[in-house]
């Protein structure tokens, strides 16, 4: 058997997610759709991370197994003609047979993008969060540099998350960008259920003056999400990038 990892590149607007469902259009029915197409058999992706609906990706890693012995580069060739416009494979190559996309993740790069206006750029509003409110942004750089390192971040776990334990370290979290953008990057070794969008949406509530940074800190420590602030929409979240060597 042959262990093929892929990077893909996707704009998730219309997709209801990576992950495979019963109904709706996936990432991952796409792909294995495609990949049966050219296999003749059918095989089962492992992704780095599911990526939630609506959400991008720039540099998603996945990996399948094959007993194929197609060329790599004709496999990225077939697989470019029969995915839909808004998914790509950007590099294909043979790894080893214990190569796992999500176990053996060291590292992810999640990006959010913020158009900081009054008034909306219609090509951004499938890229990006338009948010409108004053913000104070040195304050939300404070309070963000508070979570980076090592902790529980069940404060910022989605109700509907699965993981039985919600500490992760987190390596960096950066406030940047250049007026009307603020882009939020964080790189992790792992993340739990729409913990990067609750986050932003508690910086933006922070920011806006909803809560203190006092609160924002007992926030932070609680492990209860019902006191952090509202969930950041999907469509400003991009995957850049899986990094898998320490």
């Amino acid at each position: 058997m042959r262990n093929i990892k892929l990077v893909l590149e996707y704009d998730g607007t219309h997709f209801l997610g990576f992950q495979k469902q019963k109904r709706g259009r996936t990432v991952q029915r796409e792909l294995e759709k495609a990949l049966f197409r050219i296999l003749r058999e059918r095989v089962r992706v492992i992704p780095a991370g599911r990526t939630d609906s609506g959400v991008h990706a720039r540099a998603q890693a996945v990996n399948f197994q094959t007993r194929k012995t197609i060329p790599l580069s004709n496999l990225e060739r077939a697989l470019n003609t029969y995915l839909p416009e808004d998914v790509a494979v950007k590099e294909a190559r043979e790894v080893p047979p214990d190569f796992h996309a999500r176990f053996g993740a060291k590292r992810k790069i999640y990006v959010y993008r913020v158009l900081h206006a009054q008034v909306n750029r219609p090509l951004s509003r499938h890229y990006a969060c338009h948010y409108t409110h004053p913000l104070d942004i040195p304050l939300m750089k404070k309070a963000a540099s508070i979570l980076v390192g090592k902790r529980d971040f069940r404060s910022f776990q989605a109700h509907a998350g699965d993981e039985k334990n919600s500490v992760r370290t987190l390596y960096r979290l950066a406030v940047a960008g250049k007026k009307p953008w603020i882009i939020f990057t964080f790189e992790g070794d792992g993340f739990l259920y729409n913990m990067v969008r609750n986050i932003v949406g508690t910086l933006l509530y922070l920011g806006r003056g909803k809560i203190t940074l006092e609160q924002f800190k007992k926030i932070a420590k609680a492990g209860d999400r019902r006191l952090a602030g509202p969930t950041a929409p999907p469509q400003g979240l991009t995957l850049e990038k899986v990094i898998y060597e320490k």
